[in-house]
């Protein structure tokens, strides 16, 4: 089966118990809702977890300008389509003495003292739904259920009741996610410190 926007939202009408929409553009109460928060849910369901088909790498110049203190460099963040639009900051590519460089995000730039160019790794939009994955799917329509639910169906209860799913679906597909690709290794040192 073919994962689109269209499926997507229809899922959450199904959660929901609403009538389904033939297109994200339909001029119903459903359709009007599904365009204002398809977009903003499936995003913020990329950004709490480095879901795999999310997974960008980049490589970035350094601005022309130094920051005014505290860091040497600064980058513009990934603004998309291509790379796509940067989500989440997952890490730097190298280490100091065996640790994480440090950085800071501020606004749409990421400050660090590592120089140019700045390797990458990040959550990026992903705007192709045939890239979700089913258990990525489930858990934008179950966001999005719990969000339109009120709206659309006017109870507290069955909101609440959505909220619970769409936690239990993240948590469901975080944990089949995670099993894909070798674990990342930690160095003793990371773990002490993460012990403390």
């Amino acid at each position: 089966m073919t994962i689109s926007d269209v499926s997507i939202c229809n899922h959450a009408l199904d959660l929901i118990g609403a009538d389904p929409i033939l297109s994200i553009d339909d001029d119903t109460r459903a359709g009007r809702l599904c365009r204002r928060n398809y977009e903003r849910c499936r995003d913020a369901v990329l950004r709490a977890y480095p879901w795999n088909p999310a997974i960008r790498r980049a490589s970035l110049p350094a601005l022309s300008d130094a920051p005014a203190w505290g860091f040497l460099f600064h980058y513009a963040l990934p603004e998309g389509p291509e790379p796509p639009y940067c989500l989440r900051v997952l890490q730097l590519e190298g280490e100091i003495d065996g640790r994480s460089l440090p950085y800071r995000i501020e606004g749409r730039r990421i400050l660090t003292n590592d120089g140019p160019p700045l390797s990458l790794l990040y959550v990026g939009r992903a705007s192709d739904p045939n890239e979700f994955g089913p258990l990525l799917a489930d858990t934008i329509s179950a966001r999005l259920a719990a969000e339109l639910s009120y709206a659309l169906a006017g109870s507290a209860s069955l909101a609440e009741t959505l909220a619970r799913s769409y936690r239990d679906k993240l948590a469901e597909a975080r944990a089949i996610d995670a099993q894909e690709g070798t674990p990342d290794r930690f160095t003793a040192t990371e773990w002490l410190e993460s012990r403390t």
